[in-house]
């Protein structure tokens, strides 16, 4: 990226968020993402970054998690304003109010419902490469049977 301008762009730093304002136009889903790796990215100066200050009191994944409830993509598309194009600031996303059980608990659910992730990633691999080795173990068994 020797020679591209980076000023109009926004960094998201490891466990750090971010979300597009604007809820018109996008299938009824806020666009918020949680930066789980362990590399910087950029985005649109059009998305908002923010970040958790006190990680002992709510954890990164566990907020994420609360934010892909369809619960919250309706009380987000809710408390929209604007007319041709509806926004869900970054003043009305503070005064959300969440469940926060102690930090431990928080990072527990979190973890579980990674794995459970990575289960499902998992899951649906196996099923394609199932479905694309299906037909050549048919085959096989049908010449073993010819012979």
């Amino acid at each position: 990226m020797e020679g591209v301008n980076l000023k109009p762009y926004y960094i998201v730093g490891p466990d750090e968020f971010a979300f597009v304002p604007v809820t018109s136009r996008n299938g009824g889903k806020i666009s918020i993402a949680l930066n789980q790796s362990k590399e910087p990215y950029i985005c649109s100066s059009s998305y908002v970054v923010f970040k958790i200050n006190d990680k002992t009191k709510i954890w990164p994944a566990y907020l994420q998690m609360y934010f892909e409830r369809s619960e919250f993509n309706r009380y987000a598309r809710f408390h929209s304003w604007g007319s041709a194009r509806e926004t869900f600031d970054f003043d009305e996303m503070c005064d959300v109010e969440i469940p926060i059980p102690n930090i431990k608990i928080q990072k527990a659910i979190s973890d579980i419902y990674a794995v459970y992730i990575e289960r499902k990633h998992i899951n649906e691999r196996l099923k394609e490469r199932i479905k694309n080795i299906c037909p050549i173990l048919i085959k096989g068994s049908l010449d073993e049977g010819r012979v």
